[in-house]
């Protein structure tokens, strides 16, 4: 009798624990809606961009080299375009609302400029020397000071390669990189992927290891002696 209680007990307590833990599954989470995939690269390198916005009356892609193209707009406000097959590479963008430019909210992918930021989408190539591979990394550091000629506080990367160790006496050759008009200092690595270039470089017996600093330019005519 005390077995079968047992055998009843533990039965219960098995069905109670595998319902206590249906319970605690977290439900899946919703789709996400196709106009908040932007831009969207497709296996053939056409790529979809788009942008709601139910009011506006006139929207355009402005990609970078080329003449802004029309958006089309469906029933739910939302506008999209699909390019023509592009070559693997980093390409720039923007959109006009109304004559009015702005960014793409939901791209991560931002290009820093004192001027005019925009958004960049990324279509892969496997030769391309700023693919990240599986090759070892080296470091960006983000340093920052105090210009006593420009009386301003400004900020400088340094890539350091694979394999750095500052407490050895391994001596390296420096580059030092200045960035275009209105950029700032992060241009060389948020946007042109010196980092990324040069590690795989490096890896392929293409480039030695070196150090490289990044320095802000004059932003001011006031800077110039």
């Amino acid at each position: 009798m005390k077995l079968c209680l047992s055998f009843i007990a533990g039965f219960v307590l098995i069905s109670i624990s595998f319902s206590a833990a249906q319970q605690a599954t977290p439900a899946p989470l919703p789709q996400r809606p196709a106009w908040l995939i932007s831009p969207e690269v497709h296996p053939d390198n056409t790529v979809t961009f788009r942008f709601r916005a139910p009011n506006a009356r006139d929207l355009k892609l402005v990609r970078e080299g080329t003449d802004p193209v029309a958006m089309q707009k469906d029933d739910q406000g939302v506008w999209s375009v699909t390019t023509a097959p592009l070559t693997p590479d980093y390409y720039g963008y923007s959109f006009t609302v109304d004559g009015e430019r702005t960014l793409d909210a939901f791209n991560h992918g931002l290009v820093p400029n004192l001027i005019s930021p925009g958004n960049y989408v990324h279509v892969p190539g496997p030769s391309l020397s700023w693919e990240i591979t599986d090759v070892p990394r080296g470091e960006i550091h983000h340093h920052f000071y105090k210009s006593t000629v420009a009386d301003d506080e400004r900020d400088f990367y340094v890539y350091t390669p694979p394999g750095y160790n500052p407490a050895a006496k391994t001596t390296y050759p420096v580059l030092y990189l200045l960035h275009g008009f209105s950029d700032d200092a992060s241009g060389w690595t948020a946007v042109g992927h010196m980092n990324v270039i040069l590690d795989n470089l490096i890896a392929q017996g293409k480039a030695k290891a070196m150090i490289v600093v990044i320095a802000a330019r004059l932003r001011h005519a006031r800077d110039c002696p």
